[in-house]
């Protein structure tokens, strides 16, 4: 980075100066005048401000370091992260999804949290695992979070419905709430990585997987979900849906029901009059929950000053930090002996914390082979959900182009 190629000598003595401060208190302001550069994709609403707000200012002030701050859309931070590593301009350290890490560290863009000196004691194993590549740590856990079934509480007790814990039982109501203008299910459809996210409780619960896309319980899966819309509960138009898009059918009551993750529940407190409940996401009769593992991981890029990140990343996942942005991003804390005060605190989020039994890691098997196989069903999906493809066809062509690595 061109911040680190001048006054190299100065630098040293910079980050010398820092380990020392760092041995003596994490909270102690040190002694640099320098800055540190992150890259994030936390582009909308409340997760910004938090971001900003909770995280950035309070280690601004903890570790005398001044953050220069990228925030680029979800879609396009790998790219934007290439880029910058294509004319020496890396961020220090990222924000990113952990089905990312193992490509950049691949790539050899990522430093291993044992090259700055830290520690990632006290996390959860299973989802310090999330940032594994190859036997080695690559990433600092900090949020975590899953999906679940949000409902409109009137429009369930006008319909004399319970809230569905079963796939027959989704498929009624579904059906029974669509009504006017009025859809009785949404999920974010897109082809990209939300798409895959969201509907990959379907394909866990069911028995299938992402390494094998055409097996029989995958196409049965994505059978269910076409079925939905080709009944009419849920809108043709889904495969346009991002995020944001399937949150604000929700809101306006274009939509009964939704799967949406817990980093919703703060936007959605900003209508107070919208009563909904959350159950977790409903499951095929007799078969164990299965959902995705969200959340954020921090990364040090290889061009990184070790001591900054080591300063930063020991603020940011402090205890006391990392429970207080729990807190406010409705997201689960990476550090386990934080979850009795989280729930305590915030029981809401139970549906969310009793799905997390069931969490899989997304990239756990095909490391750095997943983003293609994710791409490549997101677009079989799409193509099953408005009908231009047969299930299986459309999947037995994915396998085939995941496999000659598209």
């Amino acid at each position: 980075m061109n911040t680190k190629t001048t006054g190299r000598s100065r630098l040293r003595l910079s980050a010398a100066s820092a380990a020392l401060l760092l041995g003596t208190a994490l909270g102690a302001v040190g002694a640099q005048a320098e800055s540190i550069k992150v890259m994030d994709y936390l582009t909308e609403g409340t997760a910004t401000v938090a971001f900003d707000n909770i995280l950035l200012k309070a280690c601004t002030e903890k570790t005398g370091l001044t953050v220069e701050r990228t925030s680029v859309p979800y879609a396009e931070l790998v790219q934007q992260f290439l880029l910058a590593a294509s004319t020496n301009s890396m961020p220090d350290i990222a924000y990113i999804d952990n089905s990312d890490v193992a490509q950049l560290a691949a790539a050899g863009y990522l430093t291993s949290v044992a090259d700055i000196g830290m520690s990632l004691e006290g996390f959860v194993p299973a989802l310090q695992a999330l940032g594994n590549y190859e036997g080695k740590d690559y990433a600092v856990p900090s949020l975590n979070n899953t999906v679940a079934l949000y409902y409109h509480k009137a429009m369930l007790e006008k319909a004399g419905i319970q809230p569905p814990t079963t796939w027959a039982e989704l498929k009624a109501a579904a059906k029974a709430l669509t009504q006017g203008d009025t859809y009785g299910f949404v999920f974010p459809g897109i082809n990209n990585e939300q798409g895959t996210f969201h509907t990959s409780p379907f394909i866990w619960s069911n028995g299938g997987n992402f390494e094998q896309l055409n097996s029989a319980q995958n196409v049965e899966a994505l059978t269910y979900l076409r079925d939905l819309v080709n009944d009419g509960s849920v809108s043709k138009s889904v495969v346009t849906f991002a995020i944001p898009d399937a949150r604000d059918q929700f809101i306006s009551g274009r939509a009964a029901m939704m799967i949406g993750g817990s980093w919703l529940l703060p936007q959605l407190d900003e209508h107070p009059d919208l009563s909904y409940g959350v159950v977790p996401v409903p499951v095929p009769e007799g078969k164990a929950r299965g959902v995705p593992t969200g959340g954020e991981l921090w990364v040090i890029s290889a061009t990184a000053n070790k001591a900054n990140a080591k300063a930063f990343l020991e603020c940011v996942s402090s205890p006391e930090m990392m429970l207080t942005y729990a807190l406010d991003r409705n997201n689960v804390p990476s550090r386990e002996a934080l979850w009795a005060d989280f729930n305590a605190k915030l029981p809401r989020m139970a549906p969310f914390v009793e799905s997390l039994a069931g969490a899989r890691s997304r990239a756990a098997v095909l490391g750095t082979q997943y983003p293609k196989y994710s791409a490549a069903y997101s677009a079989a999906m799409q193509a099953i959900l408005i009908g231009e493809k047969d299930p299986q066809a459309a999947l037995d062509e994915a396998q085939a182009t995941a496999e000659a690595g598209m």
